[in-house]
């Protein structure tokens, strides 16, 4: 067998990146972060919700929860065990394009989370009764997600917002998917995708790269025993523009979410150039609602008093992307606030930013960047996603990006982003359905 190809270590905020390329195509990336005593490990596989065809729908999400019922080895208790009696953590999480398994404890316990990890991704037994008891919770936490009506609203623009891809589907599946499910249909689903190529492991804290390149060189070989027979990506997002979803219920409060279709994180989907826009789109995001001193909060909250907050930001797939603007009222206030928030955004784009709100929001993005890196597991997190997507950029070099930009490309992304008639989502009390339909038809 081939030996493991590294490349030279590079600074990556404080600490020394290292990448090492296993024979079998696993991919291992850390971070040495100097006077820690701890070690965050994440296993990121590179399949998610929009990876599923429709029959499969909520698989990701569903054998996520199955690979913690048991292996070979260990049964569902002593998984968990295995970590918390060191006093670590053990989790994971499902989103449309990735899954990650991951865990944190001391560095002296290190090799411990490697074991056990690698041993739920590629030894799970998958058994019938562990499936099915699995089901019930997933039907269980469906209807929690049900019952959060800022969800609910998120869910409603998200549908429309990627219309036309599997990104249009929740990451968690319905009731009647998760019930359809099978035991062959997810164990299938994890052999095609649980391959070499398509997992990163990911390290921070406390690491010896050499050691944990070592670790991992059996799980290398054993998930590289079969082809990888992974579909490829989906058809792209046919966006339908300028529409209201509204779900009543008997709720006091209601949660809404005003949505506009924006740049993914590749010009050509696939990872290979960085789009340039989702620099100043998220500069923008930042002025109009990135705190209590940004354009939206000031005039919804201080100077009219009707909502207790309001949030602007961006968020972004491979080839395609969502800026959302998201507040929480009463049912009478939420078409005055769209009527402000669309005034707002007129305001911006046909006047654009200031040089001093750009500034400040360059300085608050710099500065929310390095306290959100303090820790080694959001820096684990960042290599970890990065690798996966191809995204070869330190945080170093995406804050310099920020640096760069100009008002002028704030304002060509905001009269390309916001002038495009949204999609507002509300879950809540009653509200008055023909009035926001005329704000959002009758858009800027």
């Amino acid at each position: 067998m081939a030996s493991p190809t590294s490349v030279s270590a590079r600074q990556y905020l404080g600490g020394e990146s290292r990448r090492t390329v296993l024979p079998g195509g696993l991919r291992v990336v850390t971070e040495h972060m100097p006077g820690l005593h701890s070690f965050s490990i994440g296993c990121f596989v590179g399949t998610g919700s929009r990876n599923e065809s429709p029959h499969l729908h909520g698989v990701s999400h569903f054998l996520e929860h199955v690979l913690f019922k048991g292996t070979r080895r260990r049964g569902p208790e002593e998984i968990s065990r295995a970590i918390e009696e060191l006093g670590g953590d053990l989790n994971a999480y499902t989103g449309k394009e990735l899954t990650c398994f991951h865990a944190k404890v001391l560095a002296d316990h290190a090799d411990v989370a490697v074991e056990v990890l690698t041993d739920m991704l590629s030894r799970s037994l998958l058994r019938e009764a562990d499936v099915d008891a699995e089901r019930a919770v997933i039907i269980d936490e469906i209807a929690m997600h049900h019952d959060d009506p800022a969800e609910a609203a998120s869910e409603l623009v998200s549908a429309r917002l990627f219309a036309g891809s599997s990104l249009e589907r929740s990451v968690i599946g319905s009731e009647q998917s998760i019930g359809a499910l099978s035991r062959d249909q997810i164990h299938g689903f994890w052999r095609r995708h649980y391959r070499g190529p398509r997992i990163v492991v990911a390290a921070a804290g406390m690491v010896d790269h050499d050691r944990l390149v070592q670790q991992l060189l059996p799980f290398d070989e054993q998930l590289a025993g079969s082809r990888d027979t992974a579909r490829s990506r989906p058809s792209r997002v046919k966006y339908q523009p300028g529409s209201v979803l509204v779900r009543s219920r008997p709720l006091e409060h209601t949660q809404a979410v005003l949505g506009f279709p924006s740049p993914g994180v590749f010009t050509d989907g696939v990872g290979s150039a960085i789009d340039e826009r989702r620099y100043p789109l998220n500069l923008l995001a930042t002025v109009l609602g990135g705190g209590m001193s940004s354009r939206l909060f000031v005039e919804v909250r201080e100077r009219r008093g009707l909502a207790y907050a309001i949030d602007a930001g961006e968020g972004a797939y491979a080839d395609a992307g969502g800026f959302t603007i998201e507040w929480g009222s009463l049912p009478d206030r939420v078409a005055d606030i769209t009527a402000v928030v669309r005034g707002a955004l007129t305001e911006v784009v046909e006047n654009g930013i200031t040089e001093e709100e750009l500034a400040r929001a360059q300085g608050q993005l710099r500065g929310q960047t390095a306290l959100a890196y303090e820790t080694p597991g959001a820096r684990m997190n960042r290599l970890g996603t990065a690798e996966l997507a191809g995204d070869t950029r330190t945080v170093t070099e995406v804050l310099e990006h920020y640096q760069q930009v100009t008002v002028e490309q704030v304002a060509a992304v905001a009269a390309e982003v916001l002038t495009v008639p949204p999609v507002l989502g509300v879950v809540g009390g009653r509200v008055n359905r023909s009035r926001l339909s005329g704000l959002v038809e009758r858009w800027i």
